[in-house]
């Protein structure tokens, strides 16, 4: 099937598609691209840009070390392409194909690094990667298992490596030098706790949410509300309704003067009934995975930042991420309160009556 899949793809000709294919396959072919793209990366995203290239170059060379030096000689795949009957080289393969495909290693791998800071990225760069894939097959370099074995291969270490990457900039240098924020629990801290908004009717802002915000958006600080929705894996709701109620959100709050940077969620739980969503995953908190994502996104300094919320969950990101942690009495904050003062959960630095002393606290002189 293999060999069949290779001399069928191998086999189409003509002057439009033989052009397009060596073009592709060709390296040389993608170098000005992707300087531009690097340059636009570091010039728009500067920390984050530049730690999304240099994993996507450490991905690339570890990438190669393990396909060309480990699995190949560990597998010692070789078939040797002059001797297949009717394929076509178009660029040449030398005396053997190489398992994986070192090609396919790379332009995956480049795809799975940045992919990882910049998602909408990913929309390009897969398509492409696997162009290149295709395209090895097409010009008689490599079998289409080749191509696959490093296709997922490549993918999985650039995403590996970003991932690494994420957590070494945000855990070892803390996003030294850049913006100070402040995180925002949603429910029960910037709105009416209401036992998962189930229609978008319940939602309610507190009175002062707005307002409070605008006054951090004026100290300078990015705002990012963070919140855990496992009604989503409850089938409580759907994501669908999730994203109304946060757009709705930031609409009011915009119309109150404020200003939020970035919402970020987690619609897992791992006992949902939903099984898309009835995960174990990084981002449910007090797991600081969607701290960890703004913070390359918005490229944040934690050291110079805080976390607000009604919940011990939100309280114990603060000593995960070298915040200072806040918590609200509203919403669910009187309860967890009684078990932080029956010493059952970590204290957090201050108890606010709520956003608005919250961030009267975070503004106070002795806390710029």
């Amino acid at each position: 099937m293999d060999a069949a899949l290779f001399r069928a793809i191998n086999g189409v000709s003509g002057p439009w598609w033989d052009s397009v294919m060596a073009l592709v396959t060709t390296p040389s072919s993608w170098y000005p691209a992707m300087a531009i793209l690097a340059v636009w990366l570091v010039y728009k995203e500067r920390g984050r840009g530049a730690v999304a290239l240099i994993s996507a170059m450490a991905a690339v060379g570890i990438g190669d070390a393990l396909g060309y030096h480990v699995l190949k000689a560990l597998f010692a795949r070789a078939r040797p392409c002059v001797d297949l009957p009717d394929v076509r080289i178009l660029v040449g393969c030398g005396d053997a194909f190489s398992f994986p495909s070192n090609h396919a290693i790379n332009s995956l791998a480049v795809a799975g690094a940045l992919g990882y800071f910049f998602r909408p990225l990913l929309w390009g760069l897969v398509p492409l990667g696997l162009l290149v894939c295709l395209s090895r097959v097409a010009v008689g370099a490599h079998y289409p298992s080749d191509v696959v074995a490093g296709a997922v291969l490549g993918f999985a270490i650039g995403g590996s490596v970003a991932w690494g990457a994420a957590r070494l900039w945000i855990h070892k240098f803390g996003g030294r030098g850049g913006r100070k924020a402040v995180f925002l629990d949603r429910d029960g801290c910037v709105n009416v706790e209401n036992d998962h908004i189930r229609d978008i009717a319940q939602f309610q802002l507190y009175s002062d949410s707005a307002k409070s915000i605008k006054r951090l958006n004026d100290a300078g600080y990015a705002v990012v509300v963070i919140t855990n929705q496992s009604g989503v894996a409850r089938g409580y709701m759907t994501e669908e309704l999730l994203r109304e109620v946060n757009a709705l959100m930031l609409k009011q709050i915009s119309e109150g003067g404020g200003r939020i940077d970035r919402v970020e969620y987690c619609p897992h739980h791992p006992e949902g009934v939903v099984k898309k969503y009835a995960v174990e995953c990084d981002c449910r908190k007090p797991r600081p995975g969607m701290i960890l994502r703004a913070g390359m996104a918005l490229g944040l300094d934690f050291s110079k930042s805080f976390v607000v919320g009604d919940k011990i969950s939100d309280i114990e990101l603060g000593p995960a991420t070298g915040m200072k942690a806040i918590l609200v009495r509203t919403g669910f904050g009187e309860r967890d309160l009684g078990k932080i003062n029956k010493g059952e959960a970590t204290a957090p630095d201050f108890v606010a009556s709520g956003i608005k002393e919250a961030v009267d606290w975070i503004l106070g002189s002795a806390h710029k």
